[in-house]
């Protein structure tokens, strides 16, 4: 499932990468965005599968610079906790990040039931996943004193049946 660019790669977080994905996710969603340490890293980052872009150039351990996490829900394969190092964003890497999920979903086993992606986009955010073809569906609702909205993309697969 690895995507890689020359500089970038994307694949499913090892331990150490998971940790350094936490750490990123802390700073921007807790630090920077001040939602609740307490509601940003919760019980559902046991069972979900956490992929993390690193930047192969920056240096030899390859470090994370932006991740997301994946999860099943009743109707959709859940994306969630999307975040770039702010000093990465805008230059095409959280696009690359969903691209790669969106590949992931679609050729594992593990989500074939499903036929669309879902997320709940920070009001603020929805045009970066409007431009990733999500749709927005649905009323804002509040989320720790954030307005979001779901949006939702159908998963694409393969003829060969991934």
């Amino acid at each position: 499932m690895p995507i890689t660019t020359d500089q970038y790669r994307v694949h499913v977080a090892s331990d150490n990468e998971l940790k350094q994905a936490l750490s990123i996710r802390v700073h921007v969603f807790v630090n920077i965005q001040k939602f609740p340490l307490n509601e940003e890293v919760d019980e559902l980052d046991k069972t979900a599968t956490h992929l993390v872009i690193t930047d192969t150039l920056r240096d030899a351990a390859s470090q994370v610079i932006g991740t997301l996490r994946i999860l099943k829900s009743p109707e959709a394969a859940k994306f969630g906790r999307v975040v770039v190092l702010p000093e990465y964003q805008g230059q095409g890497i959280g696009k690359l990040l969903m691209q790669a999920a969106e590949k992931y979903v679609a050729e594992s086993s593990e989500y074939k039931a499903y036929e669309y992606t879902k997320l709940g986009s920070q009001w603020d955010k929805r045009g970066f996943y409007e431009r990733c073809g999500y749709e927005a569906r649905g009323d804002i609702y509040d989320d720790t004193g954030c307005p979001h909205i779901w949006m939702y993309k159908p998963i694409v697969r393969s003829a060969t049946g991934h």
